[in-house]
């Protein structure tokens, strides 16, 4: 073998150990860390065992010590001892022992990965995070457009599974994307703790610039990713970002299945155009087939409240055999935005058979709250009786209601302070403690402004006391990924789609993907009512074999179903109606679609009573026979409902990773 060969050999060998000891670093920097001090202690013992090879006695011991220490350091310099240890009688243990000599190597190879490590740590952390960008062997990188506290509370609890595991998940990468004027230095010390890349957004590099550096849309076997994007910026470059995303996914054929954009806004006006962008249509197709969640604070927020405490735990409402025993009640006290939020979440999630939900919503301003939101939300009169009451809390009138209101179920306080809140909650347990009321309603403080440690003593001491007192709000709270991204919810969401059997759940539009999460949240409601556990119905892949109550059950789900659509905006609109709108139809699209409901206008004609949509099912069937639709010349819209009840089993098992609906 020619000595070309043989220092062609070592050069590939020691490249490869080169580029080994920078993979293992991006990924198991700690460890390797761990492993190499172990060897400079080792080394260390070794020099200092070497040095004590002429003798041992106090002297001896203590300045071989010391000259264990002199050499260990000089490691660090990519210098040996080896020649002193030559010359020591008695240390040919070590200097003629090959089985010494190869760890005693080692230690100082170690010393250098050190150094190595050090180095790049300190100049070249950039370069290291492109490369993990780029080639990193994740499974899963979400990306941040956000520098705030929420930012980053989000991340970390994405990468530690909101805290199941103590370290992060080696798969996940989180990338956050700043802008100019953000503090970069200050979000990378506290990222570089789980890990996590900062990136800036410079006027030279737009948003398609990071996507295509982090390699969204190349899929081979070295990129095997699913993509999570979430845009937390609050200015007004979200509806520029989506666009650039929407365009970016479809210009590089990125497969609807591995990316999902999460947008937070407060804005109604910013979530339809959002809709706008996301939702444009190629003739029936939609031009961006890709899923972009719309998130709202407000509504995480009401949502982890029902959560956490869902109506169908009211004590007084007494549930047996699918049935409340009497009216559903809720009092919000203030009506600004999270108290409006309050009441259509729970709205959505308070409907029973044998109840009729009512309101009694109490603010010393509803003069100027209540007509906008009746025209904001028409069709919320069928399917809840509302009371407005021109009081303050925190006057005698306000107490003199409560005395009035024997059956409430649930308080929401909500009003402009988080201290008026407490106080309020207190007051009215105090008042219900005194009037001996056995069926304790639920009382909800909001506190958006309140410390985590706070929210939790106070939660912690009405626990003590066995009250049904408790506070929401904390974005603690929130900002999980069981919150955001929520992908085992949307699991049983997909699964529910399959149910209706239309489009693809990538091809829906945003409303009816929240339809199916929203019948997927009730699902815990139904279990209740049918008197069962998640266990027993996936055991028996049934949640009743009583036909009677299956049906209460499918009455249960289509009232849910019209609650949830009025409290996003719906109008009924009557069969009629829908008559003239199949006949009027001039597009190309689906005419039967069109003229039953309208995303836009928010009409659907399914929104009427159990009794009714027999009427409504027979009308459609009747226009569905002047098309070539054969399926919807069969529609039965009560047969969608039993369905549904039918198959919450295999929901349950979609939830948990198992088949979706076949």
């Amino acid at each position: 073998m020619s000595i070309f060969i043989i220092l062609a050999l070592i050069l590939l060998l020691f490249i490869a150990f080169i580029f080994g000891i920078f993979i293992l670093t991006i990924r198991y920097r700690r460890i390797i860390l761990w492993v190499c001090l172990a060897f400079v202690a080792f080394g260390f013992l070794l020099y200092t065992a070497s040095y004590m090879s002429s003798g041992m006695n106090l002297p001896t011991t203590f300045f071989a010590a010391l000259r264990g220490v002199y050499s260990a350091a000089r490691m660090f310099s990519v210098n040996d001892d080896h020649g002193v240890l030559t010359g020591i009688q008695g240390a040919e243990w070590l200097t003629e022992n090959v089985s010494w000599q190869i760890p005693f190597w080692f230690c100082h190879i170690a010393t250098l990965i050190i150094v190595y490590i050090a180095l790049i740590t300190l100049f070249g952390h950039k370069f290291i995070d492109s490369f993990r960008l780029r080639f990193g062997p994740y499974k899963e990188v979400y990306i941040i457009k956000g520098s705030d506290k929420n930012a980053l509370l989000l991340a970390e609890n994405i990468i530690t599974h909101d805290a199941e595991q103590k370290h992060s998940d080696k798969n996940r990468l989180i990338v956050f994307l700043l802008e100019e004027d953000d503090d970069e230095n200050k979000l990378y010390d506290k990222a570089s703790h789980f890990g996590g890349i900062v990136q800036v957004q410079d006027r030279d590099h737009d948003f398609s610039y990071f996507l295509k550096k982090a390699k969204l849309g190349k899929r081979n076997w070295l990129n095997n990713k699913k993509y999570y994007i979430v845009l937390m910026s609050k200015d007004a470059s979200v509806l520029d970002d989506v666009r650039l995303i929407a365009e970016y996914a479809k210009e590089n054929a990125v497969s609807p299945e591995i990316l999902d954009v999460f947008v937070f806004t407060s804005s109604e006006w910013d979530r339809e155009k959002i809709e706008e962008i996301t939702q444009a249509k190629n003739g029936e197709q939609r031009k961006y087939p890709y899923t972009f969640h719309i998130v709202n604070e407000l509504e995480l927020l009401t949502r982890q409240m029902i959560e956490k405490h869902p109506p169908f735990e009211c004590p007084g409402l007494n549930l047996s055999g699918g049935k409340a025993s009497r009216n559903f009640t809720v009092m919000i006290l203030g009506f600004g935005p999270v108290g409006q939020s309050a009441l259509l979440r729970l709205v959505m999630n308070g409907q029973f058979v044998g109840s009729r939900m009512r309101a009694i919503i109490v603010d010393k301003d509803i003069d100027n709250l209540r007509d906008c939101f009746l025209h904001r939300y028409p069709g919320l009169k069928l399917c809840c009786d509302m009371e407005f009451k021109d009081y303050n809390v925190q006057r005698e009138e306000f107490f003199t209601l409560l005395d009035k209101e024997k059956n409430v179920d649930y308080i929401v306080s909500a009003l402009h302070s988080d201290e008026i809140n407490k106080q309020t909650a207190l007051d009215m347990w105090y008042h219900y403690e005194r009037k001996d009321i056995k069926a304790l309603p639920f009382i909800a403080v909001a506190e958006l402004n309140g410390s985590l440690r706070e929210t939790k003593q106070y939660e912690k001491q009405k626990a003590e006391q066995d009250e049904k007192i408790f506070v929401f709000g904390s974005r603690e709270d929130v900002y999980k990924e069981s919150v955001i991204i929520r992908q085992k919810a949307d699991r049983m969401a997909k699964a529910v789609n399959e149910v209706y059997g239309g489009q693809s759940w990538h091809e829906l539009d945003w409303f009816l993907q929240e339809s199916n999460r929203a019948a997927a949240d009730f699902i815990p409601a139904m279990l209740k009512l049918a008197g069962c556990n998640e266990k027993d119905a996936m055991d028996k892949k049934t949640l009743t074999n009583n036909s009677s109550l299956a049906e209460i059950l499918a009455q249960t789900e289509h009232i849910r179903w019209n609650a949830f659509h009025a409290a996003m905006g719906y109008r009924p609109i009557s069969i009629e109606e829908m008559n003239r709108r199949f006949k009027d139809y001039k597009g190309n699209g689906n005419i039967l679609e069109f003229a039953r409901r309208d995303s836009k206008a928010r009409l659907q004609v399914c929104i009427v009573h159990w009794d009714e949509l027999d009427k409504v099912s027979e009308a459609y069937r009747e226009l569905a026979y002047h098309t070539d639709n054969l399926k919807e010349q069969k529609r039965n819209f009560k047969e969608n409902d039993r369905y549904i009840i039918q198959n919450i089993p295999k929901f349950l098992d979609a939830a948990k990773g198992g088949n979706t609906i076949n």
